[in-house]
């Protein structure tokens, strides 16, 4: 069987994206939705929390603690219910067919089961929330070329693509298509830019979109095509320094594996933090660990992967740098990290330079939650839209120059 493109992965780099409707996607935005509902009672919230999903069955465990009592279970389980809607579940299709054959799980229908702990917090726990209660490596990372946000170009198109997509899905109801969906990006490198970056040609793209069983899957699937082969030309000709447009040898394959009618968690079971690789830069970068979604920001998995990217971003503003990558580890009762490695275009820096990004972006809980407003930011919108280089509120440029030693 011909799989319709070359499979050789030499000079390949990949990214792959998904809808909300995606069930892990999902079970971030539900932790996430937690998470604000307990930072708008209390900035000190401590939440920890998991999600499964699966079918009709929404599983939640952990922890959620604030000050001024415990969170009403019906509110939380209410805030559950209100993550399937926005993600595009139980929106109707008007015109397409009759609607009833359209699998997925409405939000009056969801089974909510809270075995977590909801509760008041701890007065002097609180007042520890400076201090580590775990040990964390993370990584942060960015590249010289604004034209991404500062995302290794593979990762930015993915998630431009499926911003597309979703446009796609939620304007034209006609096409009877959503919410889960995914895709994959391939580009395949053909030069070298004047600036030193290298340049890339979409290579193709695969993409699976949930449909109704009444949908025009021959329209759906053309859509599919046209959008990203419309979307990749306009980006071609925003960046041609990073990337050229589709050639006659671009494909886009489109829901290859038959029907996908059954989507979300009526196809497969959705849990927190299995888009680590999605969510942080793309497989070409080394994430640490950690997930980002169902903590409050607090956590090392938190503050410590947004400070780094940001000193990440910074240095590469500079101008003097094409490549940034941040490494922070931390140990328990830790307030600031115990090891700090910053790397410039392949190159370690030494400890005078490394005091100089920290002494300008204090790595400390404390100052990374005040510096970042970590306590305002909506995470929910951000599990949706993506952690990094998608949202207004990611590490604001920094503005003015900083030599690197």
């Amino acid at each position: 069987m011909s799989n319709h493109h070359d499979i050789s992965a030499a000079g390949l780099r990949f990214a792959e994206a998904v809808l909300p409707g995606h069930p892990d996607k999902l079970a971030d935005q539900i932790a996430d939705a937690i998470v604000d509902i307990a930072l708008a009672q209390d900035d000190r919230a401590i939440v920890q929390v998991e999600v499964a999903v699966h079918q009709h069955i929404c599983h939640v465990n952990g922890r959620v603690s604030t000050a001024g009592g415990a969170l009403d279970r019906a509110y939380v389980e209410a805030t559950v219910r209100g993550v399937y809607e926005r993600a595009g579940f139980g929106v109707p299709f008007e015109g397409v067919g009759d609607g009833t054959d359209y699998q997925c799980p409405r939000p009056d229908q969801v089974e909510v089961q809270l075995a977590c702990t909801i509760d008041e917090s701890d007065p002097d726990e609180r007042a520890m929330r400076e201090y580590t209660d775990d040990q964390a490596i993370h990584i942060g990372y960015a590249i010289g070329t604004p034209e991404t946000q500062w995302l290794p170009l593979e990762q930015h198109l993915a998630l431009t693509l499926r911003d597309a997509l979703l446009t796609l899905t939620v304007a034209d109801r006609t096409l009877g298509a959503g919410p889960d969906g995914k895709l994959l990006v391939a580009l395949r490198a053909v030069g070298v830019s004047a600036d030193g970056f290298v340049r890339y040609s979409p290579a193709w793209v695969v993409s699976s979109v949930q449909h109704i069983a009444a949908a025009p899957t021959v329209v759906l699937e053309r859509a599919v095509r046209e959008l990203f082969t419309r979307v990749l030309r306009e980006e071609a000709a925003r960046m041609p320094e990073l990337l050229t447009a589709p050639g006659p040898d671009f494909v886009v394959r489109v829901n290859e594996a038959g029907p996908f009618t059954d989507g979300g968690p009526m196809n497969d079971n959705g849990q927190t933090g299995r888009k680590l690789v999605m969510d942080f830069y793309g497989p070409r970068v080394p994430i640490g660990g950690g997930a980002l979604s169902g903590k409050d920001p607090w956590r090392l998995d938190r503050a410590g992967a947004l400070r780094a990217r940001q000193i990440a971003v910074a240095m590469v503003e500079t101008g003097f740098v094409r490549e940034a990558q941040v490494t922070f580890v931390w140990g328990p009762r830790d307030q600031r990290p115990s090891g700090v490695t910053l790397v410039a275009d392949g190159r370690v820096l030494d400890a005078t330079a490394t005091a100089r990004w920290l002494a300008r972006f204090d790595p400390s809980l404390s100052a990374t939650h005040a510096a970042l407003g970590l306590a305002r930011v909506n995470w929910e919108n951000r599990a949706r839209a993506g952690h990094f280089g998608r949202t207004p509120d990611e590490c604001a440029p920094t503005h003015g120059a900083m030599a690197l030693a």
